[in-house]
């Protein structure tokens, strides 16, 4: 059965590439006017689970050592760029960068699935392929690696509490006040 979308819109053939091209654009462009505060107030939401073990559990299902290097990075963070001094303020707008990341590859597939309503039935499967086939690596990598980055910041004794880049204030130095006091 067809959807109504469909019905008014039938896409079959490259319109749906590209309206999948334009998707991935689209959720970039979305993430990426977020303000490190915005990426802040949403982190709780991006945990890590208990079934993901600290990220371990990528490793153990999909080896994600073996081939995280060969999926291209873009940005500031890749492993070419990363800096040898791992300040908390450095580390930290990692994290939020991280954070930014997974939701533009999430925000992605979203779109895939809306794009399912307006395209043929027999393009459904091959544009849920492509949509996982982009982006599960990409969530499964940032998942991997925030943690380490979280352990980092604790083994500095910095408190995994610690603020986004734009507020400028450390609610560790409050916690360390108070409990000396």
């Amino acid at each position: 059965m067809r959807s109504l979308l469909y019905r008014i819109f039938p896409l079959s053939g490259w319109p749906v590439a590209v309206l999948v091209i334009l998707s991935q654009i689209l959720s970039s462009y979305l993430v990426n006017i977020l303000s490190y505060n915005a990426l802040y107030k949403l982190y709780p939401y991006f945990r890590l689970h208990k079934v993901e073990q600290n990220g371990d559990i990528y490793q153990k299902l999909f080896r994600i050592r073996s081939w995280k290097e060969y999926v291209p990075a873009i940005g500031v963070f890749d492993k070419k760029n990363l800096r040898r001094d791992l300040s908390r303020e450095y580390v930290s707008q990692y994290l939020l960068e991280s954070l930014r990341a997974e939701l533009c590859h999430e925000y992605a597939v979203v779109f895939a699935i809306v794009l399912i309503f307006l395209t043929v039935d027999s393009a459904n499967p091959k544009i849920i392929l492509w949509a996982l086939a982009l982006n599960a690596p990409c969530i499964m990598i940032q998942r991997y690696n925030r943690p380490r980055f979280e352990r980092l910041l604790r083994n500095k004794e910095i408190a995994i509490f610690w603020t986004s880049p734009d507020d400028g204030k450390r609610k560790t130095e409050k916690r360390k006040k108070a409990s000396q006091n």
